[in-house]
This record gives C-alpha cells, sequence and structure tokens, in this order.
C-alpha cells in the first residue's frame, strides 16, 4: 500500500474517531432524559440488549461468519470488559452518595492513561513523553472542567470506577489484536452479543421500571442502545482497526466538551464557564499526542 493511501486511511480514521466522539457525547443528555424515570441498572440492561439485538439483526441479514473457536474466549472477554463489566462499574460507582458526576467524569477519562500502560505491555505500542505529556494536559482539562476543588474525597465509588475505566482500556487492547483477523462489524456484532448476555439475568429485576416508561423516553433508550452502544462501537472498531490503540482513545478525552455543547444545544443545559479554558486544554493535549504519533510515523518511513 502506497503512502499516500495510508495517510487517506489515517485522516477517515480520524473522521470516523470525531464522529464516534459525538455520538458518544450525546449519550450523556439521553442519559439525563431517561434517568429521571429509571433507575440505571435498568436503562443499562435496556441499552446493552437492544444494542445486541441490533447488531445481531445486522449479522442475520448480511450472513456473516461465526467466529473462530479459538477466539471465543477472547470474543467473550472483550464483550465483558466492554460491555457487562464497564457499564455496570460505573453505573455502581456513580450510585455512591460521595461521588460526583464530575469525579465520575474525570475518572473515567483516564482510560486514555490505563490504554496507553496496556497497549506499551500486551501491543508493544511506543509511548513517549510527549504522548504522557499530551495525556496530561488533556486531563487536565477534563478535571478543571469537571472537578469541584471543594468536593474532592478518595471513596469506594471511586475505585469502582477507576475499575470501570480499566475494563474500558482492556476492551480496547483486546480488541485491538483480533481486528488482524477480524472485520470491524463482525467483532462488533460478536462481543455485544457476549457483553450482553450476563445483563438478561437482569431482565426480572429491570421489567417493571421498563415497562413504566414513556413512548419518548423508549425511544431514546432505543437511541442510546442503537446509537452510542452499536453504531458507536463499530465506528471505532473501525478507526481501531486502522490506528494504534494508544492513538484512538486519547479521542475519548474530547468527550467531556462535546457533551457539555449538546447538553447545552439539546436539553438547555448551560455549559460552566469553565469549559472555556478546560476545552481548550484537551484540545491541545489530544493534538500533542497525535503530532508525536505522526511525527514516528515520519521517522519510520
Amino acid at each position: 500500500m502506497s503512502d499516500s493511501d495510508d495517510t487517506t486511511r489515517e485522516f477517515f480514521a480520524y473522521g470516523l474517531l470525531l464522529l464516534t466522539m459525538c455520538i458518544w457525547a450525546s449519550a450523556f443528555a439521553g442519559l439525563e432524559f431517561v434517568l429521571a424515570e429509571i433507575n440505571p441498572y435498568a436503562l443499562t440492561t435496556a441499552r446493552l440488549i437492544i444494542a445486541a439485538l441490533g447488531l445481531l439483526g445486522a449479522g442475520v441479514a448480511m450472513r456473516i461468519p461465526l467466529p473462530k473457536r479459538r477466539d471465543l474466549p477472547v470474543i467473550v472477554a472483550i464483550g465483558l470488559l466492554g460491555f457487562t463489566f464497564y457499564h455496570s462499574f460505573l453505573n455502581f460507582g456513580l450510585s455512591y452518595d460521595d461521588v460526583t458526576a464530575g469525579q465520575g467524569s474525570f475518572v473515567v477519562s483516564t482510560v486514555p492513561i490505563w490504554t496507553a500502560v496496556l497497549a506499551w505491555m500486551y501491543l508493544g505500542e511506543r509511548v513517549t513523553i510527549r504522548t504522557w505529556l499530551g495525556l496530561a494536559l488533556g486531563l487536565g482539562g477534563v478535571g478543571y472542567m469537571s472537578l469541584d476543588p471543594d468536593q474532592l474525597a478518595i471513596s469506594t465509588g471511586s475505585f469502582v470506577i477507576v475499575a470501570a475505566a480499566m475494563s474500558a482500556a482492556g476492551n480496547i487492547v483486546l480488541q485491538k489484536r483480533l481486528l488482524d483477523r477480524y472485520r470491524a462489524l463482525h467483532l462488533s456484532i460478536y462481543v455485544a452479543i457476549a457483553g450482553a448476555l450476563p445483563m438478561l439475568l437482569y431482565v426480572p429485576w429491570a421489567w417493571e421500571g421498563l415497562t413504566g416508561l414513556g413512548w419518548g423516553r423508549w425511544a431514546v433508550t432505543a437511541y442510546l442502545g442503537l446509537g452510542p452502544i452499536a453504531l458507536g462501537y463499530f465506528l471505532n472498531a473501525v478507526s481501531l482497526s486502522i490506528l494504534d490503540a494508544n492513538r484512538t482513545s486519547q479521542f475519548l478525552l474530547l468527550i467531556p466538551p462535546m457533551a457539555t455543547l449538546i447538553a447545552w444545544l439539546t436539553i438547555d443545559e448551560m455549559p460552566s464557564t469553565r469549559l472555556y479554558i478546560g476545552g481548550p486544554l484537551i484540545l491541545f493535549g489530544v493534538m500533542l499526542g497525535q503530532l508525536d504519533r505522526m511525527q514516528q510515523g515520519d521517522e519510520g518511513e
């Protein structure tokens, strides 16, 4: 493949990443809307099952092949880490009274750091000082936007959310390995089903809350399953098949400012003035990390 083809594929991947971050960021306004009438565990169950059914329907329509038996343990692990464990740990951690939404979003934003460490250990991806500096700047921007110094505290809930962030990072790294052997859509279908199956056990407890939802909130719930989870996961897998795991995960830092802007446009939630400082810090940090990876690519030619 020529250098121009590689450059075109990378720009395509970056475009998909930005679209993915927008879709994922849109989930926060939708979650706030639906959680006014339902508990987070019931909503998570509905989202994961809807996402899995949507992807399964696409797989049946396209007649995709079954995964190889030797890869089933890794596929199940990816599904559990990225779907079952991540969403369950996140919701459980946020249920603690001493964990604010800002603290939760900040801890989740450590996913690129855990991904960089795991990608270095298991994928052999190079992590330079400039990459760490970019991550630090981006995380600093997220912290400035989301944290209240008067409410900072180390709690059990925070550690549970750290487990969610580490689960997401493990999902990314393991997924990167299998994308060498599977198409992004096929792998997305396999892991979504693997991750949603354990949630079926919670259906009896979630059913009563789900049946009480109005049509408007059911429509948003369907979007939260088919959009941010099913479509978002697939688009991210396509990008991950082209770019490094570390490089891809850095874009997750863009979600907080995007979510703030989307909430302002959709549910009239006014953004804090902290966005004007935290947002540029995040953008500069992500750009620094991406420029570092591009420079490495140029030096390797």
